[in-house]
């Protein structure tokens, strides 16, 4: 029989102690703290993945940038004064009329009011006889000079770094190239002569090196690139220079004769021409050098015989 609204006895059930509730939490912050570390551990691998990703943010790869950076301006540095001291500093110089012929002797190294600066140029030394390498258009007016006034003053660096200058004799020149040689007495003296490279198997795009004395600035380095190649540029006897170097490296006046340089410090080059802004006189960045090759034909022709035969009258 069932009794309506009777209840059936409850079960029972077990008493929580204080001390199992305190062992069960205890439990609760142990797996809370190892989830915490299992979040803060993936947290950790996600910003180390994040600076591998962004080297910006990588202090070891910034460092080795830094470094990288660091060692390309040394090269650089390096290579600058390892080639400078064969780069020399041309003054065409015109002398007063009125001095007698031992004052024009010695005029030519005081520079006075008796002196007037023609222009400017570069050159490099071609060995150690001092025979050194400049363009036509440079030493031209000491070319074509009727009058007995016209000198070339020749700034050279010895071996040691001793500084000294010389006057310029011509002893051959070739307007087709806008390439001359001139040769200095070098008695006492030692000369470091360049490093002659090749221009037959140059590439677009690869770093090359400008130094010489634009304006009259001594000792200027300029860096860029081969912009082009094959390029036809106008010479100084109305024809054509084929095969010419097309760079960025800023090249402006005073800058003519010197070398065009790799990366190696050998010469790819003689640094002659700039295109310039109309109406302005101010290089585009579009310049040319005389391709190395050429100058390895031509120079030691005119060491030997001189100025070609068709340029002799």
């Amino acid at each position: 029989m069932v009794v309506l609204g009777s209840l059936a006895p409850s079960p029972i059930l077990p008493t929580i102690s204080s001390s199992s509730s305190s062992i069960l939490s205890k439990t609760q912050k142990s797996f809370l703290t190892r989830r915490r570390t299992l979040l803060l551990g993936q947290s950790l691998l996600a910003a180390s993945l994040l600076h591998l990703l962004d080297p910006i943010h990588s202090p070891a790869i910034a460092l080795q940038q830094q470094d990288e950076l660091q060692l390309e301006e040394d090269r650089i540095v390096q290579l600058f004064q390892e080639t400078s001291p064969s780069v020399v500093f041309i003054k065409d110089i015109e002398i007063d009329k009125n001095l007698n012929t031992s004052e024009k002797e010695e005029v030519l190294l005081k520079e006075d009011n008796s002196t007037k600066i023609e222009g400017t140029g570069s050159g490099f030394i071609w060995d150690k006889f001092g025979h050194i390498v400049t363009n036509y258009h440079v030493v031209s007016k000491l070319i074509t000079d009727t009058t007995g006034l016209q000198r070339c003053k020749v700034y050279l660096v010895d071996e040691k770094g001793t500084g000294f200058y010389r006057e310029g004799k011509i002893v051959g020149y070739d307007p087709a190239y806008d390439l001359a040689v001139l040769k200095v007495d070098v008695e006492g003296y030692k000369l470091k002569p360049v490093a002659v490279g090749t221009s037959g198997n140059l590439h677009v795009g690869q770093s090359c090196f400008a130094i010489g004395n634009p304006y009259g600035f001594e000792n200027t380095l300029t860096t860029g690139v081969v912009s082009g190649l094959g390029r036809e540029i106008p010479s100084p006897n109305g024809g054509a220079i084929r095969g010419a170097i097309q760079t960025d490296a800023a090249i402006n006046a005073g800058n003519s004769g010197g070398p065009l340089i790799d990366s190696y410090g050998h010469v790819i080059g003689v640094n002659t021409a700039t295109f310039t802004r109309k109406g302005t006189g101010v290089s585009s960045g579009v310049n040319f050098a005389i391709p190395v090759d050429t100058v390895v034909r031509t120079v030691p022709y005119l060491i030997v015989y001189g100025t070609p035969y068709s340029n002799r009258f």
